[in-house]
């Protein structure tokens, strides 16, 4: 993503706004989107009995650990089209739009960690329906403003581009911690019960 805005961005600083502006607009969009049926879904489930919940959570907790342990995590093979970047790049308002609608979504992209699926998981399955609605709006928040800042300050020449893209080398250790992390979580889920 970033290796498409920082261009952009360093080419004519104007458009690089556009391009953030319109991507902002997309991830709160894609927000939207898929906080009204997973809130529907979080307050189905939690007329269930609590039990069951927190240990379906448990073992999906527990899958995505061992995901992100053997360096694995799940995601889609599906990257965000390449032509949007071609057939959109004297408009970079609606690139940004676009791109971020897809990223939004959370299925279309590579993800670096099973954090935002196990948050998720959490939040329909032990939550109030509106905390659903609040960790879409927290990674939403947080990857438009890594891509912000990395758009305006980063150089290829850095790494820091491919590092965000989840190619750098950094990833594998970070998927263990959070697999680390993730275990613990388990653990702590089963003290409650």
């Amino acid at each position: 993503m970033v290796g498409v805005s920082n261009p952009i961005h360093r080419r004519d600083p104007r458009a690089g706004r556009r391009f953030l502006a319109g991507f902002a607009l997309g991830q709160a969009l894609s927000v939207a989107a898929l906080a009204g049926p997973l809130m529907l879904v979080a307050a189905a489930v939690g007329r269930l009995p609590l039990l069951p919940r927190v240990l379906l959570l448990v073992a999906l907790v527990l899958v995505l650990a061992a995901a992100d342990l053997t360096n694995r995590t799940p995601h889609v093979w599906r990257q965000v089209p390449q032509r949007f970047a071609r057939d959109l790049h004297d408009r970079p308002g609606q690139l940004g739009l676009i791109w971020a609608f897809d990223l939004g979504l959370l299925v279309t992209t590579q993800k670096t960690t099973s954090l935002l699926w196990i948050a998720l998981a959490g939040a329909v399955l032990l939550g109030p329906p509106a905390a659903v609605a609040a960790v879409l709006a927290t990674a939403a928040g947080w990857y438009t403003l890594g891509v912000a800042v990395l758009t305006v300050v980063a150089h290829r020449s850095t790494g820091t581009t491919r590092l965000m893209e989840g190619q750098g080398p950094g990833v594998r250790p970070v998927r263990r911690v959070v697999g680390a992390a993730s275990l613990a979580l388990a653990a702590g889920l089963l003290v409650m019960l």
